[in-house]
């Protein structure tokens, strides 16, 4: 008999509350939540119902009131400060609706930055970020900085910088 797969992300009775001037605003009792690996989820809902705040909790940014957020064997609620900034340096690429690119950085630095955050920058990952932008139709804007690109161009180096490091979740 085989046994299923364990989950990617198993989030059970997640509590997440905000105080609000002088009320407190649930934002999440008791959510369950599992995405196996290699799944592809989707959150839909109007504007404040809580999607940014799952991300957020998923990424070990906030920490919820109570429940547990276990993500490959680690569970992130209760994880140390800079654990919780070195698992998000590791696992998790973000892909942000702003882009976020550095904009006092060229291309490549941007995307050679998730990989210097983990380890000293080796000279294949040159080749790789080079790679990459082949791939991407950008070859030619490996020394450009951010300021000079178009709106495209500057989102498909965002998503392109969320995946060099091949992460375990990318979060949109």
């Amino acid at each position: 008999m085989c046994m299923p797969a364990k989950p990617l992300i198993q989030i059970t009775r997640l509590c997440k509350s905000y105080r609000e001037q002088n009320r407190q605003q649930e934002i999440f009792h008791d959510l369950n939540l599992t995405v196996q690996r290699g799944e592809f989820v989707v959150l839909l809902g109007r504007s404040g119902s809580g999607k940014s705040t799952l991300l957020n909790l998923l990424s070990a940014i906030d920490r919820p009131d109570s429940g547990v957020i276990d993500i490959a064997g680690l569970d992130l609620a209760n994880l140390p400060e800079q654990q919780s900034t070195l698992f998000r340096r590791r696992h998790i690429g973000f892909i942000f609706q702003a882009y976020n690119l550095i904009p006092t950085l060229t291309v490549a630095e941007n995307l050679l930055l998730p990989l210097e955050l983990i380890h000293a920058i080796r000279p294949e990952e040159h080749e790789k970020v080079r790679s990459i932008l082949e791939l991407l139709g950008l070859a030619d804007r490996y020394d450009s900085y951010p300021e000079r690109l178009s709106g495209g161009e500057q989102q498909r180096i965002a998503i392109a910088r969320a995946l060099i490091h091949e992460p375990d979740i990318v979060l949109a």
